[in-house]
């Protein structure tokens, strides 16, 4: 295979002189060789972007289990923290409840030493 075309060649040798507006074979070389690694290179990056492709996807899928882990996890605090917060308005309810029976039972004492208080400043 030769580095220049065939008409170049056929002009070279009707004229014996090799044309004035070539390069030189060298240069054809060079260039032949370079379209060889550019071909090589080419392949080598297709190579490394599948290979990216499918780590990109086995990531993604990574993540989203992940994802979903965390969402279960996530929801079953979020059930754990309700339960809690019924748990709390139940004691808050007693605690009101306590409260409202003790001021009830501190009027009564009040109101019975008042007419405790009452009878005997009448005898």
């Amino acid at each position: 295979m030769s580095a220049m075309p065939e008409e170049v060649l056929k002009e070279i040798a009707a004229t014996n002189e090799p044309p004035n507006r070539l390069a030189s074979s060298e240069f054809f070389f060079l260039l032949q060789r370079i379209d060889r690694l550019d071909e090589k290179l080419s392949g080598r990056v297709d190579g490394l972007q599948e290979k990216i492709d499918r780590l990109d996807e086995k990531f993604s899928r990574e993540i989203k289990e992940v994802d979903l882990k965390l969402s279960a996890r996530i929801d079953n605090v979020e059930e754990k923290i309700d339960r809690l917060q019924d748990r709390l308005d139940l004691v808050q309810d007693r605690v009101d409840s306590i409260k409202f029976w003790t001021i009830g039972a501190v009027i009564t004492l009040i109101a019975g030493f008042a007419g405790v208080i009452i009878t005997l400043l009448q005898k």
